[in-house]
Formats: C-alpha cells, structure tokens, sequence
C-alpha cells in the first residue's frame, strides 16, 4: 500500500509513494556552472504533485536512471518546508531523496495523469505584473495556456555574454498578449518542436514561468524549471481551443524567421457503522477508520461531480469565466472536474451513506469525471450510469474513512471514503482494545493532510455537511 502525496509529512522518513516523474531538470551553480542538484516534479493518482529535490552525490549513490513520463515508486526520504521565490508548484513542503532512497520504475498506472498544471489568468497575469516592482519574485512560478502567435525561429544574436540562440513569439489568450523570449538550448529545442504540421491555432503551455517588464512590454521568461507543450492532448487545451473558435479567433500567419529511525506507524482502527454512531466520542483521536461495506445504492443521481481547484482539491465557485477558490483565495481559469458520490452503505450492522471520493471511484471505475463527460458530449445514450454507477453498486469493498468534526461530536453520520485497502488487512487486523469497546486495527503508514514543495535557488475534499443523512438497521 502506497502512502498519498498530500499527505506527506515531516516527523518520519519511511514513506512510500507511486507517482509519475512529470518534470526532471538539474540546477547549476552560477559560478562555477557545475551541477548544484537534481530536480523532479512528481504527481501521484490523486492529481496531488510536489517537488522533489536530490544533491549530485545522493543521486550517485542511489545510482538510477529516470525519465519523464514514467511511474516509479519512491520509498524512504524526507519530507521539509519550502524556501526560495519561483517555486515550481504550490505546495508547501518538498521532497529530500537520500541515498538511501529506494527508486523502482514500475508498470504504467493509467489512473495516474500524465500532466498537472496551475493555470493562472493572464488578466490576473497582467495584475501581477502591475504589482510586482522591479527585481521582485513572487512565492511561485507561474502556469500558463494560451495560442503561440508570431513565432520566430531560433537564431544566433550578440548578447553581452556573447552570441546566444535566441526564440521568440507572442502568448495570448485572445485579448491580452505577453510577449515570450527563450535563450539557449531550450530556444533550440522550442523552435525544432514547432513544426508547420501542428494544428492551428497552436495552443501553448508554459510550465514554471517568471514575469518581467522590458520597456513598458510585458514579457513572460523561462526558468531551469520552464517547459514548454505544443497541442498537449488535455481538456484545458481542448476548452481553450473550443473558447478561441467561438469567439471568432484567427491565428495571424506565422512569420518565418541523512537517515533517521523510523517513525512509529499510525494504526488504523477496524470498525463498523454501529459503533461509529454510537460510540462517536470514543474516536475524537482515531479520524482514520477502516470499514468493510457493500455498496447498495446511488443517493443523489444528479450530483456525481464538482468543479475542483486544481492547487487544494477543494471545491470551486465560478465567477465571470473563472474558477475562484475560497481556500487558496486564488482564481484559476481552468479547474479540475472530481468525482463526489453520495451512495448507501450496508456493513450488516447498519446501513448508512457515505460519500466516495475522486480517488475511490477512479480505482473502482477505472474512468475519470472529465472521460465520462467527453463521452456523454459525443453519444447522448451514454449516462452517468451506465458509465460508473454500475461499476460500483453491489461492489464490496473495504475503506478507509476520515473522520470529521461533525462525524465524532455525532452531528452527521455522511462519512467520507478516502480511499481503498486490500480486504486481508482487514481480516488479519490487530486485536487492540479500548474502555469503549473492544476493536480491531490494522498498522499503516501515518496520515496527515499536509503538502508543498523546496526549490534549489535558480537565477531570476470538501467536509461532509454537518447533518444527519437517513439510517436503518440492516435486515437480520
């Protein structure tokens, strides 16, 4: 059983996750251009990624070789706080790998996504750029979607450094325009993926980027973090396109030119629905529960989905075409879609609901909220139904739930599903007793809901609501 990125913490080491290598980059010293470090952007099957980091003699004694793309599996490292300006994702703690650190390349996991972005407004864009006063960074680079236009290819120009390839193009979203400037190899690079066969108009995303101000003109630059995607096969990408061409968008033509002991493990306590409402209280300090159940019934039919922030997870309003999130107190224009599905619950002490979350209903259906509704746009025979409700109904399965407030002071009996675990853990759980009752518990990693990231130094689900949700004693 894997450990969850977001909930990644600093008391221990002997973590273990699977996730997928998005980015990988290493940072040089400025002084000396030898290589300071190693960089990777790793995201995990709950679309939760963090940055990890790792010195060039680590690296050397873990002695792997990784590659974009890929799943792997991380165990043994540690967990710190985040420093510095530009930080490549939001996340407030990062990844230390060791050299104890064990790296295994494992089997393609489809419901791992291939990408995660931050996308940012370029009207926000433009209001960072009016706050930010010279030579200032903000806390985090910036993701960025919009159409390549004017795109010059690479060519040699002076600089004071001496001659350098030089790329430039234009980014808009069809009403603002920044305009971009790469340097380098990567200008190099950018201008041999730009090919005449790419579909108009060509849609950008720029990961990790900074903001600048050259002579009253709004720039967008790169960082050792920065990548660029061409037509990356996305639904940001596909609603954005979908956005241009309805508001009648043209594309212009183009113009060719150390290791610590181990922490005690957490134990999660085997239960049933029973004692969770009669005895509430006893589980003030036990929020993490493990429930064997069968699924009986979908409850709300019409509200399977929401619109997620794509940096905490939590649920987003949307206001004059953009996502706003009142955790982050950010806005995003573009946002996660995430299963939620309230469902009836039989473990033959009582039946109750419970609500599955995004990563219980992915694994169980093997589909996503955003596959299930390109579905539904192109056959209008397909429904939620026949799409993931019974894939689910009648399954047993067995849980692990997270606790609310409301959940132990008796308010509600809605439980939120976290996630799965393999049944024999269940059956072969450990006899543990409390002055409540005597119980059964299993030994699993800690939890602890908490994520973000470090950076080397470089140049320039919701609560459950608080109600009581219909109850009945499951039949003898």
């Amino acid at each position: 059983m894997f450990d969850h990125i977001q909930d990644l913490e600093k008391s221990r080491t002997n973590w273990r996750i699977k996730a997928r290598l998005t980015r990988f980059w290493p940072t040089f010293s400025p002084e000396t251009s030898t290589i300071k470090g190693y960089n990777l952007i790793l995201l995990d099957d709950d679309n939760t990624h963090v940055h990890a980091y790792v010195y060039p003699d680590n690296w050397r004694a873990i002695g792997k070789e990784v590659a974009e793309g890929k799943v792997y599996t991380f165990e043994n490292f540690q967990v710190r706080d985040t420093i510095g300006k530009l930080r490549p994702v939001s996340t407030r703690l990062c990844i230390r790998l060791l050299s104890s650190t064990i790296i295994e390349c494992v089997e393609e996991d489809a419901m791992i996504p291939n990408h995660k972005f931050e996308f940012m407004d370029m009207g926000d864009l433009l209001e960072e750029c009016n706050r930010l006063t010279e030579n200032q960074n903000p806390e985090f680079a910036y993701d960025v979607i919009g159409v390549i236009e004017h795109f010059k290819r690479v060519k040699r120009v002076p600089t004071k450094y001496g001659e350098r390839d030089q790329t430039r193009f234009m980014f808009t979203d069809g009403r603002l325009k920044f305009s971009v400037t790469l340097w380098g190899d990567f200008a190099s690079s950018v201008s041999q993926s730009y090919t005449d066969e790419l579909q108009k108009p060509v849609v950008g995303i720029l990961t990790s980027a900074k903001l600048s101000t050259f002579r009253q003109e709004n720039q967008i630059g790169a960082l050792p973090s920065t990548k660029i995607y061409f037509n990356l096969d996305i639904d940001p990408v596909t609603e954005f396109r979908e956005r241009l061409l309805e508001e009648g968008y043209k594309s212009p033509p183009d113009t060719a030119d150390s290791s610590s002991e181990p922490a005690p493990r957490a134990v999660i306590e085997r239960t049933s629905f029973k004692d969770l409402i009669e005895n509430s209280l006893s589980f003030v300090l036990k929020r993490t529960v493990v429930v064997k159940f069968v699924i009986t019934k979908v409850e709300e039919e019409d509200s399977w989905w929401f619109n997620s922030c794509v940096s905490c997870h939590a649920e987003v309003e949307k206001v004059d075409k953009k996502f706003k999130c009142a955790e982050c107190k950010r806005n995003f224009g573009y946002c996660e879609k995430r299963f939620r599905i309230v469902v009836l619950a039989d473990d033959t002490t009582l039946v109750t609901n419970v609500i599955l979350l995004d990563r219980v209903v992915k694994r169980m259906g093997a589909t996503t909220v955003a596959n299930i509704l390109n579905l539904m746009k192109k056959d209008s025979s397909v429904t939620a139904e026949s799409a993931v409700f019974k894939t689910i109904v009648g399954k047993e399965v067995t849980a692990i739930l997270q606790l609310t407030d409301a959940n132990v002071s008796g308010d509600s009996n809605l439980y939120n599903v976290a996630d799965l675990c393999d049944s024999s853990m269940f059956e072969t759980a450990i006899i543990q007793s409390t002055p409540s009752q005597a119980s059964t518990s299993f030994s699993m990693d800690g939890v602890s809901p908490i994520v973000g990231i470090e950076l080397f130094q470089t140049p320039g689900s919701s609560e459950s609501v608080a109600k009581k949700i219909k109850m009945e004693d499951s039949p003898p």
